[in-house]
C-alpha cells in the first residue's frame, strides 16, 4: 500500500462521523448545550486555521504548491462574510452570542488541538503539515452534510444564515482536500514516510479528543 493510501486508511479508521458526538448529533440525542459548547470551542480553531495555512505557504518552495495553499487561504479569509464570520452566524443561530464565542476560553483538548497544528505546520516537514490539514479537510464535506441533516431534522434549524458555514465547506473542502492530496503526492518524495503518517495520526487523535471534550456531560453545581 502506498503512502497516500495509508494516509486515507488512517483517516477512514478514525473518521469523525464515528465519534459519539457526531452520532448523537445525527440522531438528535446531542443536548443543545453540548452543541453550543462545540460552537464556542471550535471557533478557536477556525480563527487560527488561516495562520496555519499562511505558515505552510511561507515554508513551501514550489510555486505551484504555494498557489494551491494560497487559494485555500483566500477562501478562508477574503470578504466580510469570511469563514470565521460564517461560524459566528452559526453560533448565533443555535443561541450563542458572538461575544460569548469570541471570549470563550479554550478547554484543554482545544488547546492541545491548536498546539498540535501549530507544531506540525511550523516545525515538521511541509508534507507533514499538509497531511495534518488533509486529515481534517478530507472529512469535512461528509461531516458537513451529516450536520446539516441533523440540524434540520432534530433541532429545527433550516435557515440559510445558520447553515451557511456547513454548506460552503461541503463544497469547498472537496476541492481543498483534493488539492492537498495532489500536493502530498509531490511533497512526500524523499521525506520520511513515518514522520508523515505520525503527523496524520496525531492530528486525527487531537480531533477525536476535541470532540470527546465537548461531548462530556455538563457539570452539575454542588448543592449549597
Amino acid at each position: 500500500m502506498d503512502l497516500l493510501s495509508r494516509i486515507d486508511r488512517l483517516i477512514d479508521d478514525r473518521h469523525l462521523l464515528t465519534h459519539p458526538f457526531y452520532t448523537k448529533w445525527a440522531d438528535g440525542t446531542l443536548p443543545k448545550e453540548a452543541l453550543q459548547e462545540y460552537a464556542r470551542q471550535y471557533y478557536a480553531f477556525e480563527a487560527t486555521f488561516p495562520r496555519l495555512l499562511s505558515t505552510l505557504h511561507s515554508r513551501t518552495e514550489a510555486p505551484a504548491i504555494r498557489q494551491e495553499i494560497l487559494e485555500n487561504l483566500w477562501d478562508e479569509e477574503h470578504g466580510a462574510v469570511n469563514h470565521a464570520e460564517m461560524w459566528l452566524r452559526f453560533a448565533e443561530g443555535i443561541g450563542v452570542s458572538r461575544d460569548d464565542v469570541r471570549t470563550a476560553r479554550p478547554n484543554e483538548a482545544t488547546e492541545a488541538l491548536l498546539q498540535q497544528y501549530r507544531e506540525v505546520t511550523t516545525e515538521a516537514p511541509v508534507a507533514a503539515g499538509v497531511a495534518a490539514v488533509y486529515a481534517y479537510e478530507r472529512q469535512v464535506p461528509e461531516v458537513a452534510e451529516s450536520k446539516i441533516a441533523g440540524l434540520r431534522k432534530h433541532y429545527e434549524i433550516d435557515d440559510a444564515r445558520t447553515l451557511q458555514f456547513f454548506k460552503v465547506h461541503g463544497v469547498l473542502d472537496v476541492a481543498h482536500s483534493g488539492a492537498e492530496r495532489r500536493m502530498l503526492g509531490e511533497l512526500v518524495v524523499g521525506e520520511d514516510e513515518t514522520v508523515i503518517t505520525d503527523a496524520t495520526e496525531r492530528a486525527l487523535n487531537a480531533w477525536w479528543d476535541f470532540l470527546t471534550a465537548v461531548d462530556q456531560p455538563l457539570s452539575v453545581p454542588a448543592a449549597a
